[in-house]
């Protein structure tokens, strides 16, 4: 069973959990987290802009404090007393951001974590692989020093609301990201497991990708939306509407240097579209 462990970044292990195709798994991985980032961006913005604040009022206190009290001059207790007050909101703005992520001070449950849409399937995909690594008898995620050593870390770093930061790659999510422990945690995580098994284990589902398609029908029909030929058709002839729609699909393919599809494939989405023209300017008084 050990032959089948792999040392590889969490990013690709979530990726994987998310799609039978690595590639894909790890583009709808930037998505989620991407979407996560914008839903707390406001709210990390006034945390940072208010702790940034208390911050730089406690230097521009106590600092003059300290030097009014070497001098012994008149009015340095109140001085001091302000820059101490000012540094007691420093440190409750930051405590807040805590207890926003860990519900405490103290990591002890999982938190409902932060995402756009908790019922995408990719997302749930990606809970799961978190639901194995929350647990204390699983493997264990670790980063790497400078050095190349391995440093561990507590299951419980995947308690906190925003634990997708721990799979995204660079975004507000992970900026805004606290360890269990300390302040900003921002390590890329290693795992080494089995994958395959982590997946079985979780019971994931992870969504098969399909063979590329060969042609882009999609847009090329979307290209004839208000195209000045389209518009100008006589929809009442009875012939020679098709070879018109068949030769402006063709071309838009000639354009992009895309294979082109055979007449008799085009065919039919040709008369799709005359009967959707058909059907929009018979309802137009």
């Amino acid at each position: 069973m050990d032959d089948r462990k792999e040392v590889l970044p969490l990013r690709r292990v979530a990726a994987r959990f998310i799609n039978t195709d690595e590639q894909t798994g790890l583009a709808e991985l930037d998505r989620i987290t991407a979407d996560a980032s914008r839903t707390i961006q406001k709210r990390y913005w006034l945390w940072s802009t208010s702790f940034a604040a208390t911050a730089f009022a406690t230097t521009v206190t106590l600092l003059p404090a300290l030097a009014l009290t070497f001098d012994e001059a008149p009015g340095a207790d109140v001085v001091r007393l302000i820059g101490l007050g000012c540094s007691g909101l420093t440190i409750a703005v930051g405590a807040s951001w805590r207890v926003f992520q860990y519900g405490g001070m103290q990591a002890s449950t999982p938190q409902n974590p932060v995402y756009a849409d908790p019922e995408d399937s990719a997302v749930r995909n990606l809970e799961r692989l978190f639901a194995i690594l929350q647990l204390e008898t699983s493997p264990r995620a670790f980063y790497l020093t400078r050095h190349g050593a391995r440093r561990y870390v507590d299951h419980r770093y995947f308690f906190g609301k925003l634990r997708a930061a721990h799979v995204a790659k660079g975004s507000t999510i992970r900026n805004a990201l606290f360890g269990p422990g300390g302040l900003w945690f921002d390590r890329e995580l290693f795992l080494e497991a089995d994958v395959n098994k982590l997946i079985s284990d979780a019971k994931a589902k992870p969504k098969r990708s399909g063979a590329p398609k060969k042609y882009d029908y999609t847009n090329a029909i979307i290209s004839l939306i208000d195209h000045p030929n389209v518009r100008a058709l006589d929809i009442t002839k009875k012939t020679g509407n098709q070879k018109v729609i068949i030769g402006l699909l063709a071309h838009w393919y000639i354009g992009r240097r895309l294979d082109v599809p055979s007449d008799t494939q085009l065919a039919g989405y040709a008369n799709d579209i005359l009967a959707a023209i058909r059907k929009n300017r018979s309802s137009i008084p």
